[in-house]
This record gives structure tokens, C-alpha cells and sequence, in this order.
């Protein structure tokens, strides 16, 4: 039942009288009592807020989802729910109940903490259906009749900063029939301006549960250890004199010294924090509308001997279902697929995020790294279509695409906004979208769109940066050497600040106009799939024009000569240089790597791109060398260092075990999709995996390899073994294959 029409967003009601500057609020309590005097055939309501909201009919959740209604571009759209809830009405009188908190409308947002992003009033709209078994029907709304106060328990909840609440203050039987409620006010009508749509995302839920070990630090310092590093919360039990307040601050790691510290995250303020003032006699509590990333939680002022079994940690993500596992005769690799499963999920919450502690930023580029390979672990098609519609619906007229999808404020700096690498996620992820599921609809929804972002490139070209006057360049309108680009971010050995420093006054031209070539080919490849054929021709006409102004401002001849490797591995991944030259500079980049000694010099960008083109230009040993390298900067540093996640920066913990930056970061988890399609072989040959390529390249110490994924078209399985000089294949497909043995034998199935 479509029922959200521009009628609905007048039926708002906001629960404060009056609101702070900043959105720092006690979490709102709203009621309303009802009478029903009929027997009830079913009953459903429809919930939204302009903030999150948790509902209770006669004192029953309506859902167990959490952190409704999810988080969209509020300046434009706001989800609701639907819930069917005659099982929780009875003749009589009724009470709907609900708690309002800030959460991304109102709380903390970004890495600057930026704060009423969408407004400065928490909204509430309900509307309540019931069918009766006589045949007629009743309604009910939120409307002024409906009453509220700020006196409830919970005193405070922000996504970031966590939450306060006094059990001494609970207000007993207030979501039931009969409460006393004189001394609550009436809320205010109010409405909302944007678009009503139904829930596009995926249920939130709380997941898996973990149980700690107890540790006390050489500071003295109590602290759970719960083994894994996850985005959730803390269910506790606990029982002390009433009135007296404990603290459980939620972290990512032990600094060098064992202690527990949150001091590489940068926290300004409070952090992570749950206070609890307890009441009289045994009680229980888990936060609402608060998450934080954690591994440790370091306790304070707790009244009792501290126990294990009174503590329980709660993954929560979005309940995206399984889709791919692998496992292989190395432990350390198999960890560090566990650690991209966990990345994935702790940063999958209804939005992609970089991270569940300091930031949780909502970065364009971040997604457009991962999203593939998460395809490879999570069925991520309701996830993407939901971020890719509020991208769709907040990009600007000329074509700009903001950092951050959804806003978190940050496009007021302007001079940050449009950076290659990040708004090409409006072409890169709906063009992988289509291969991954094999929906042309995606493509069709999206196609004015990934035009607008590379025509807004094409008019940034025809500016050009003052120092390119000073060579000569006839390709300078098809060179972008303009604005402010991220870059080839957290590279090796190199400084994000200064980075940005110097982007700021001197523009990447390589890589923006490698990143405008390869957007620009994507477009053009969406053309022919839509049979456009008159943009087609035009943007294959502009990439070969971007192509040769690549090769003339940044190759001699098409030999690169540069000092880092994402400079070798993007032109020849994005196929800028033309075929012999690019075999001739992975050449190069190989002895360069060899002479590194096989680590890592690649940042966020290239990382994923990275292997691939060793396996493709034959130096599938490097690639495994690569891969099984424990050295920093290497995947399996972090493995050997005991992390249970990817890292933001490649020396998350430096070998004296000082911490460095997010431990909780999917973006060089993107080396998952070459375990699929390397590793274990598998590659779609048309889009969906209608017809697959099966070509696994073994190497390394690997002995055996397992691999199965759930692909749109049907279960895949792959098993090899090497066995005394013996290649062993086993496969199950769905669908037509080309099977590829490492001996050059290939077969159809």
C-alpha cells in the first residue's frame, strides 16, 4: 500500500518546545492513547522521523530493526516503514509509544562533527491502519493531540559520541495503557518538505554475538576484550547502589604498551562513551540510537567484581545475505578474508561508510574502490541502489558530485567537491552494478547521470592550470589539470595532509585526466550497451582524444618514468597506453616491485588494480609474493600484527604497536575480488554471469584452494589442488563456462 503522498508530509509532529543550538537534546518520549471498541481483522502502521525512531504498541517493539528509518539525503528524501501490527492491538484502550533520538538528521556527522546537517527540530510521523472484522476501517495519526516530554531516561544518544541514560529516571509503564501522562505536553505540528518514498535499503539488525576475556592493563585499567573488531554495541547487566554512575568507553585496540587508548582516532570530546547511573536491584541495558567500532571496552566505576557473562557485544549491520566464501591451505590468507568480511559489514550500516569510529564518512571514492568486491561477499544490489539514488537525486546541475553521498554537510566546502577518483562513483558503480548483477535497468537509470559527471570533466578541462602555460601541450583541452583531486590517497610513506596541501595548489593532472579517460570510456561503453549511438561514437571519439593527451603529457614515447607504482598500474589497468607499451611498463613496475621487495606501493585507488595486471602481463608470481608478503606495507602485515579488520593506512600498528589511524576500513579489502577472479578463476563473461570464465591461477604456497559463490545466475564452486605436480580441478556451475587449465588447455562446460 502506496500510501506516502505529498498529503502524509503535513502529518508531522515535532516533540520539543524548544531546541538547543546544537543538536545536544535529551532524546524525546512521545504517546498516544486510543480506544478500541471492535474486533480487529489486522492492523498496520506506517513510521518515519526526521531523526531515528524505536516504536512500542502496548509496550511491544514494533520491529527489531534498528536505526530507523535509515539514512538518505533528508533534503530531498526520507524513508518509512510499514509494519504489520495487529497481533500487538486489543480492544480497549491502546498506547503507541515511541522515542525520538538525533542520529544522522540532527547528530554529529563526518570527521569535523558537523551537527544539525539537515535541520535542528526531530520530527515524528506515525499513521496507524486497522481493519476490523465487520468490515470498516479506522485511522489514526500523529497530530497535536499527541503528547511528549524530554524528562524520559535517556539523556543523551549521538551515532558518535554515544549515550547517557539514568535509570533512576525511568518512567514505569509509560509505553502501556494506564500511565499517568498529565505532566507531558503536547507535541507541534510540522511537516516535511522532501519526498516521502517506502524503505529502498536493507533491514538494519542486530547480528552476532560476542562474549569477552577480561584484561587488566598495566595502567591498571579494566577492560573486555570481546576479539574481534566490529561496529555494534554493548548489552550489559549490571547491580550497584542506586544512583551511582559507570562508564564504558569502546575502542579499536591497546596502544604499545597494553593500555587502552583511543588516541590514533583523534577524538576532540566525548567518544564512545556509555554512562549509566543504576537504579535499585539487578538491571539490564543496551544503547539506542548510538554504534561504535570497537574491539575493547575499557570500564569505569564499576560496582562489582567484574564477569564475563555480564557482558555481551552485538555486531549490527545491514542484513545483507552471504554470498561468496573462500578458504585456502593459508591461514594467514584465510584471516584476512575474515578481516574484509568485517570491514564490509562494520561499515555496511544502510549507508557505505569509511569507518564505524572516527569519521563514518560517506565517501564517494571509499565505495567505488569496494563496492565490487563486496558484491563478491554480500548480495549488495538494494544496499547500491539506494546510495546510488540519493547520488542521483543530490547531484548538482552541472554535473558535480559531492564527496559524500549522503550529504554530511561537507559540500559547503566547495573547493573540495568534484575530485576525480570520488564523484566518478556516478559512472563506476552503476557500470560495475551492471556487470556484477546484469541489470540493464541499472545503466538506463543512471545514464544521464554518468553523462552530466563527465561532460561537468569535460568543461573543468577547458580550464586550464596556470602552470600549463609555461609548456606547450596540444592536448590541453583534453588534459585535467583544474580543481582539487584526492589523489592516489594514503600511499605508502605518505602524509594525507600534506597530500591534500599540495593537490590544493597543484592538481594531479595525471591522475584526474587518467580518471576523466577512464570515466569517459565507461560512458561509452553504456552508450553501446543502451545502443546510443551517437553518444557512443562521441565519447569514443573524446577517450581517444583524452588517450593521446595522457600519453603525450605523461609518458615519453608511452614508457612511463615515474617514481610510484600507481603511476605504472592505473594507465595500464585503464588501458591508456597502448598494448606494447603497457607490457613493457608492467615490466617495469615488476622490477620495481622485486626491488622493493615485494611490498606494497599503492594507495586506495590502484591497490585494487594492482594484481590483476601483474596476473594479466604473466608475473603471477609476483602477485603472490605480493599477497603473501608479511612485511609493511603488505595485506599480510596486518594479519601477523593480530587484526581482525582491514586498516585505513597500511601501518595501522607500526611493529612497536603504536596505532595509527582507522583499524576498521574496507578500502584495501578490495584484493578479495582477485581472490575470486585470480585466485579461484572466477570471472563473468557476460554481465550477471550468464557465462563464465573459469581460469584460476595457482602460485604462491598455496596447496589448495575452496572457493563458492552465489552468483546471480546460480551457485558456483570451485576446488583445486596442487598434488604432487598434479593440477586437480573440481567445479560446479550454472551456466555455459570456458574452463582454462594453467596449462593453456581450455574446455567448455
Amino acid at each position: 500500500m502506496r500510501w506516502a503522498t505529498k498529503d502524509f508530509n503535513t502529518l508531522f509532529v515535532e516533540p520539543e518546545r524548544t531546541t538547543p543550538p546544537k543538536g545536544a537534546a535529551p532524546p524525546s518520549y512521545v504517546r498516544k492513547t486510543f480506544r478500541v471498541d471492535r474486533a480487529i481483522a489486522s492492523a498496520s502502521i506506517h513510521l518515519s522521523a526526521c531523526g531515528l525512531y524505536r516504536a512500542f504498541i502496548n509496550g511491544l517493539p514494533v520491529t527489531e530493526q534498528v536505526f530507523l528509518p535509515g539514512f538518505t539525503d533528508y533534503r530531498y528524501r526520507l524513508q518509512y516503514q510499514t509494519f504489520d501490527v495487529g497481533h500487538h492491538l486489543s480492544k480497549g484502550e491502546n498506547v503507541i509509544g515511541v522515542v525520538l533520538g538525533d542520529g544522522w538528521y540532527r547528530g554529529k556527522q563526518g570527521l569535523l562533527d558537523l551537527q544539525n546537517v539537515y535541520g535542528d527540530k526531530i520530527k515524528l510521523l506515525a499513521y496507524l491502519t486497522i481493519q476490523y472484522t465487520d468490515g470498516t476501517t479506522g485511522f489514526l495519526h500523529t497530530d497535536p493531540s499527541w503528547k511528549a516530554t524530554q524528562q524520559g531516561p535517556l539523556r543523551m544518544s549521538d551515532l558518535k559520541d554515544g549515550a547517557s541514560y539514568d535509570a533512576t529516571l525511568e518512567m514505569q509503564g509509560w509505553q502501556f495503557p494506564g500511565f499517568d501522562d498529565t505532566d507531558w505536553h503536547a507535541v507541534l505540528p510540522s511537516s516535511y518538505a522532501g519526498a516521502l518514498i517506502p524503505t529502498e535499503g536493507v533491514p538494519i539488525r542486530e547480528k552476532e554475538a560476542f562474549q569477552p576475556t577480561i584484561l587488566t592493563t598495566p595502567k591498571g585499567q579494566q577492560v573486555l576484550d570481546f576479539g574481534q573488531n566490529l561496529a555494534g554495541y554493548v548489552r550489559f547487566v549490571v547491580k550497584g547502589p542506586k544512583g551511582h554512575t559507570v562508564k564504558l568507553t569502546h575502542g579499536e585496540t591497546l596502544d604499545e604498551n597494553g593500555n587502552f587508548t583511543l588516541q590514533h582516532l583523534k577524538p576532540r570530546g566525548r567518544f564512545q562513551e556509555i554512562h549509566y547511573t543504576l537504579k535499585d536491584g539487578h538491571q539490564s541495558f543496551q544503547p539506542c540510537f548510538t554504534l561504535h567500532g570497537f574491539r575493547y571496552v575499557w570500564l569505569e566505576n564499576w560496582p562489582t567484581a567484574v564477569q564475563a557473562k555480564d557482558f555481551t557485544a552485538l555486531a549490527v549491520y545491514s542484513d545483507l545475505k552471504p554470498v561468496g566464501e573462500f578458504h585456502c591451505s593459508n591461514p594467514q590468507i584465510n584471516q584476512l578474508f575474515s578481516n574484509i568480511k568485517w570491514s564490509q559489514k562494520s561499515n555496511y550500516v544502510d549507508v557505505p561508510t569509511d569507518c564505524p569510529t572516527r569519521e563514518r564518512g560517506t565517501w564517494t571514492g571509499d565505495f567505488a574502490v569496494f563496492f565490487k568486491a563486496g558484491c563478491y561477499l554480500m548480495e549488495s544490489n538494494a544496499f547500491a541502489q539506494k546510495w546510488l539514488n540519493d547520488l542521483l537525486i543530490s547531484q548538482q546541475p552541472n554535473g558535480l558530485v559531492a564527496t559524500h553521498i549522503p550529504s554530511q554537510g561537507y559540500e559547503k566546502f566547495t573547493r573540495y567537491q568534484g575530485s576525480c577518483g570520488w564523484g566518478d562513483a556516478a559512472v563506476i558503480i552503476p557500470y560495475d552494478f551492471y556487470e556484477m548483477y546484469g541489470d540493464v535497468a541499472i545503466l538506463e537509470r543512471h545514464y544521464k547521470s554518468m553523462k552530466r559527471w563527465v561532460d561537468y570533466l569535460c568543461q573543468k578541462a577547458q580550464r586550464s592550470h596556470w602552470t600549463s602555460w609555461l609548456k606547450r601541450n596540444p592536448y590541453r583541452a583534453y588534459t585535467l589539470d583544474t580543481g582539487f583531486h584526492f589523489g592516489e590517497w594514503n600511499e605508502p610513506n605518505s602524509s594525507m595532509a600534506q597530500q591534500q596541501i599540495k593537490n590544493l595548489l597543484f592538481p594531479d593532472a595525471e591522475f584526474a585526466t587518467a580518471y576523466f579517460a577512464h570515466a569517459v570510456d565507461l560512458v561509452a561503453k553504456v552508450a553501446d550497451i543502451l545502443q546510443q549511438e551517437t553518444d557512443r561514437e562521441r565519447y569514443r571519439a573524446l577517450f581517444k582524444k583524452i588517450k593521446q593527451a595522457y600519453q603525450y603529457n605523461f609518458t615519453t614515447n608511452g614508457i612511463i618514468h615515474q617514481n610510484r607504482d600507481a603511476k605504472y598500474v592505473r594507465p595500464v589497468f585503464f588501458e591508456l597506453i597502448d598494448a606494447p607499451q603497457r607490457k613493457e611498463n608492467i615490466q617495469i613496475l615488476n622490477d620495481r616491485i622485486v626491488a622493493n621487495g615485494y611490498q606494497i606501493g599503492t594507495g586506495f585507488l590502484s591497490t585494487p588494480f594492482l594484481l590483476p595486471v601483474l596476473c594479466d602481463y604473466g608475473y603471477v608470481d609476483t602477485a603472490y609474493k605480493m599477497l603473501e608478503n608479511d612485511r609493511s606495507p603488505s595485506w599480510l602485515y596486518s594479519v601477523r600484527k593480530g587484526a581482525t579488520t582491514i586498516w585505513e593506512s597500511w601501518e595501522g600498528l607500526n611493529e612497536q604497536g603504536v596505532p595509527k589511524d582507522s583499524l576498521n576500513h574496507y578500502s584495501y579489502g578490495a584484493v578479495v575480488s582477485w581472490l575470486f577472479n585470480y585466485c579461484a578463476g572466477i570471472k563473468p563473461l557476460l554481465p550477471g554471469f550468464q557465462k563464465i570464465q573459469l581460469k584460476p591461477y595457482p602460485g604462491g604456497s598455496l596447496k589448495q584452494v575452496h572457493c563458492r559463490f552465489k552468483s546471480p545466475s546460480g551457485p558456483i564452486a570451485v576446488t583445486w589442488e596442487l598434488d604432487q605436480g598434479f593440477f586437480n580441478l573440481q567445479i560446479s556451475v550454472p551456466v555455459e563456462t570456458v574452463v582454462s587449465l594453467p596449462d593453456g588447455t581450455t574446455s567448455r562446460k
